[in-house]
């Protein structure tokens, strides 16, 4: 079948971008899963650790990143005792910062949250998925209109900052049986208004197939047009019993259709992971201990900056799900239920260390 990708071909890509490919091109699948499986051995409970051991994983790191849907809140509030751990972990002088793919809420907003939990987060230490766009786009001095699939919020960030914001097309198709098709896309495929520099993906509720043809004609028409990804989450969940689908099958759907690869601003991008290092001043990566509850985006993200890497239970992965990993770039160094357990961690330490 033409485009189809099979369970080999999968296979084969994933492998490919750890290098478990020999010279002649043979997959060793066995290598592959023998270092996920060897990841999971080393792997531990934080709560499990001996007494020694949870000494020293809190010494082993100075700051701490926090994804923030799925682990300090969901859908339905705050998680409990994330106001309590994130508030022990400041005073034993951890450095906080919040990176989130979520880029469907103000930045105000996010500040908000925090503050219902004790925290004053400060705009700098809140990694956003349409300021990190607004700061790549920047750096590049787009000058051209930014083609942008995502929300108001995320549109009116980038408006904010100078950029000609085109979205839409907002009215229907038509496709009645006396409508002209032919006339219908090819409208799509000529040139109107101003030049586009850049085309945008992130979250879109409204996303329609209109959009991606919109999307893929600039794409296509010049080659010099940027491509650019927020979120790239397939399944994003609400909570334990809901979730919906995320903006990374539609991005699949542009790469595939334009030969094009996005530029990922949002995590696990190596992009973004070199504005987070320079934005923290990071220089000891080790040191840094990153926390989320998916894990191609989170843990996906943690390895690619080199930190620690501990997945939070409290969210989008169940330990069912964890335990049948077998992306060895995916899994974590550590995991636990919620924040909650960083409070028995340190009532437990302090008791031992009194």
């Amino acid at each position: 079948m033409r485009g189809a990708v099979t369970n080999v071909d999968a296979q084969r890509l994933r492998a490919k971008s750890i290098g478990t490919f020999d010279p002649f091109g043979n997959l060793h699948i066995h290598l592959y899963h023998r270092m996920a499986e060897q990841a999971k051995k080393e792997m531990k409970h934080i709560l499990e650790l001996s007494k020694a051991e949870r000494r020293l994983f809190l010494h082993s790191f100075d700051t701490l990143m926090s994804d923030c849907d799925g682990v300090l809140w969901n859908f339905t509030g705050p998680i409990p005792g994330v106001d309590k751990a994130l508030q022990l972990l400041r005073t034993d002088g951890k450095k906080l910062a919040f990176i989130s793919n979520n880029g469907m809420r103000t930045m105000e907003e996010y500040q908000k949250k925090f503050h219902s939990l004790g925290i004053d987060a400060l705009e700098e230490e809140i990694v956003h998925p349409a300021l990190t766009t607004v700061h790549y786009l920047k750096s590049i001095r787009m000058r051209d209109a930014v083609y942008c699939i995502g929300t108001e919020v995320f549109k009116d960030y980038l408006r904010k900052a100078g950029f000609k914001v085109l979205d839409g097309p907002k009215e229907r198709f038509p496709d009645s049986r006396e409508a002209n098709q032919v006339r219908v896309y090819s409208d799509y495929f000529e040139q109107h208004g101003p030049k586009v520099g850049a085309v945008v993906i992130d979250i879109d509720v409204n996303l329609s197939l209109q959009h991606l043809m919109k999307a893929k004609c600039y794409l296509e028409r010049d080659p010099n047009c940027v491509f650019i990804a927020g979120a790239t989450d397939y399944i994003i969940p609400l909570d334990s019993s809901m979730d919906v689908i995320g903006p990374g099958y539609f991005i699949d759907i542009l790469e595939r259709s334009t030969g094009r690869k996005a530029l990922i601003l949002g995590k696990p991008g190596k992009a973004l992971a070199q504005v987070v290092l320079e934005q923290f001043q990071i220089t000891e990566p080790k040191r840094v201990l990153f926390v989320g509850d998916m894990m191609p985006q989170d843990m996906g993200f943690g390895t690619e900056c080199g930190f620690q890497k501990l997945l939070m239970l409290s969210g989008g992965t169940p330990k069912d799900a964890l335990l049948a990993q077998t992306e060895p770039n995916q899994l974590p160094n550590y995991y636990a239920d919620s924040f909650a357990d960083f409070i028995e961690l340190y009532n437990e330490t302090m008791h031992v260390e009194e």
